[in-house]
């Protein structure tokens, strides 16, 4: 999918109001900002997040004053006809430049527009929409960059589980990392066990992508958690807890020619409300790194592991690193009640123009199949519908995001519309929408008919979130 630069700027924040404008769109830009202010209550829904202590109904009360905030009318305006600009293989990036840091800390990735019915789904998430991708951009004066990566790709994912911090199921992130890009000819994959300052510096050189597994955090300098700043948390020789700060590890990725970066640990997407450059994303930023991939709050360590899995899977057949970000997003959507806020822990900065690492498997025609695999449109029109219409079977969905839409004159008695019918589905967000004008005696509407989830027998595992609590 290519996606086009929707960029929205906030700006001039003063006691509690700031402005918001787009700067780049599929249509122009926007001649005057608009002045918006911060909900009095957002506090405490921001806190009940970060503790994951959050309802259904509360998350979407706080994605939609998120919504409020950073997609006034006049953006929303601009938002929606810019979808409709689009054609069916394109999508639109909410490029977010954030100058300050009270708004830079909120989490965006919950945006919530209401549907236009109320239901009990994820539907309305922007985050959990395939066409609609979510990156921060760092704006500083140096060259974005480019993502993109000449054959074979070296990737180094580094491991690091410290003996003071609760033990991480890291050989199953390893094991699912490498299934993921198992045959892929084009990346060579180097694992390193027990990371140390040392090992990582060795094992990055000439790499394009590392990949950090393990705890991270946020290391307050006061009393009152205004000031400090963020690292990863390696080994030393005796396995005992070796902080690396954010500076530290931005220069040496940065000697090494690190071009992609993934941060498994929490809290590597925060930053202080002091210094714009103290969290360990935005600070890889500073140094000319184009993308990385963060964590905004502490997330369970099975969530992290199904967002790799999935995540890598997208890059090996050529998605962009936007797909492989939602893609990550919705496998973690069907794992259990935390699913209902990890989704949204993961942070995309992305400060090149585009996000395709592997142009040449992007442009295979033999990997078609598995791109069309990660997300399905169906649209169908029927005037009157006398017998069954089905949008889609399938038989056993790993992962997908799918639109089903039907436009159906009239039901005649006897007939049924069925959006989608699935055996089986581990992850995904599915939109059936159907429109019709008259339903006779005994016509049927199905959105979607599912026969079982992924997992409805497994036992639930214990979750271990990737910071110390």
């Amino acid at each position: 999918m290519r996606y086009v630069d929707f960029t929205i700027r906030a700006r001039d924040w003063e006691d509690g109001h700031f402005k918001v404008e787009v700067t780049q769109s599929p249509l122009d830009r926007m001649r005057e900002a608009e002045l918006v202010s911060q909900p009095p209550n957002l506090a405490r829904y921001l806190r009940n997040l970060e503790r994951k202590r959050i309802s259904t109904t509360d998350l979407r009360t706080l994605g939609t004053q998120l919504a409020d905030m950073l997609l006034p009318p006049a953006v929303r305006e601009m938002l929606f006809a810019s979808m409709a600009t689009l054609d069916p293989e394109s999508g639109l990036r909410l490029r977010l430049v954030l100058d300050d840091l009270r708004v830079a800390n909120l989490p965006w990735e919950y945006l919530y527009l209401s549907p236009l019915r109320a239901e009990d789904t994820p539907y309305g998430f922007l985050a959990l929409d395939a066409r609609i991708s979510i990156v921060r951009h760092e704006a500083i004066p140096i060259a974005p960059g480019s993502v993109g990566a000449r054959l074979p790709l070296k990737l180094v994912v580094g491991f690091a589980s410290p003996a003071q911090y609760p033990r991480l199921d890291l050989t199953t992130e390893r094991a699912y990392i490498a299934q993921a890009l198992d045959g892929v000819a084009s990346v060579q994959v180097t694992f390193v066990e027990h990371l140390t300052a040392t090992r990582l510096e060795a094992s990055c050189q000439g790499a394009h992508m590392f990949h950090f597994a393990g705890h991270a955090g946020f290391m307050w300098q006061d009393s009152g958690r205004t000031t400090g700043y963020g690292a990863i948390f390696l080994e030393d020789e005796q396995g005992e807890l070796s902080p690396m700060p954010v500076e530290q590890l931005a220069q040496t990725l940065r000697r090494c020619g690190v071009r992609v970066v993934f941060l498994g640990g929490c809290e590597t997407g925060r930053r202080d409300g002091v210094n714009a450059w103290s969290g360990v994303a935005p600070a890889l930023m500073r140094v000319g790194i184009p993308a990385a991939v963060a964590m905004q709050y502490a997330i369970y360590d099975e969530a992290a592991v199904a967002f790799a899995r999935r995540f890598y899977a997208a890059l090996s057949v050529g998605l962009s690193l936007d797909e492989a970000v939602t893609a990550g997003r919705l496998a973690i959507l069907g794992r259990g009640n935390e699913a209902d806020v990890e989704w949204g822990v993961p942070v995309l900065y992305m400060r090149s123009g585009d996000g395709v690492i592997f142009p040449e498997m992007a442009a295979d025609p033999s990997l078609e199949a598995f791109r069309h695999a990660q997300r399905i449109r169906i649209s169908q029109q029927v005037r009157e519908l006398r017998d069954r219409l089905t949008g889609v079977e399938i038989g056993q969905a790993p992962h997908t995001a799918m639109e089903v839409a039907q436009e159906i004159g009239s039901v005649a008695p006897g007939g049924e519309a069925l959006g989608a019918r699935i055996e089986s589905l581990a992850a995904g967000v599915i939109h059936a929408i159907q429109k019709v004008e008259h339903i006779g005696p005994g016509g049927r509407l199905t959105g979607i008919r599912l026969c079982r989830t992924e997992g409805q027998a497994a036992q639930p595992k214990a979750n271990v979130p990737r910071r110390e609590t």
